[in-house]
């Protein structure tokens, strides 16, 4: 089951990378996550699982910002709430993405009682 899942969420993401368009890209992404999520969790991998989890909430935020209000009923009340991201945003999302990396490290390190091999 969890190679299954592995496989499946590994596919996902070579997908995302075949879209043309921002929203297919996320929804795919977010699926990707989705999978990844169960997977890492399955499977016991915990940087798997923290790095996805952190992902998720971004893809989601993403895809909000890049839908159109117009084309998706009830998404414009949700869009309103949420400003367009500013170029300098780049900045805070690697800072972000960063700290995941290193929480989800530390994660594991704390799970497996000892570092892990480098």
């Amino acid at each position: 089951m969890a190679d299954a899942l592995g496989y499946a969420a590994s596919c996902a993401v070579l997908a995302s990378f075949l879209m043309r368009t921002m929203v297919s890209l996320r929804l795919v992404a977010i699926l990707s996550n989705l999978l990844f999520v169960a997977f890492g969790y399955i499977a016991n991998i915990h940087p798997v699982f923290f790095l996805h989890m952190a992902l998720l909430p971004i893809n989601v935020w993403r895809l909000l910002i890049a839908c159109d209000a117009a084309s998706v009923p009830g998404l414009a009340q949700l869009t309103r709430l949420w400003p367009r991201a500013a170029p300098q945003t780049y900045a805070l999302w690697l800072v972000v993405g960063l700290l995941a990396a290193c929480a989800s490290l530390l994660a594991y390190m704390v799970a497996a009682g000892r570092p892990p091999h480098v």
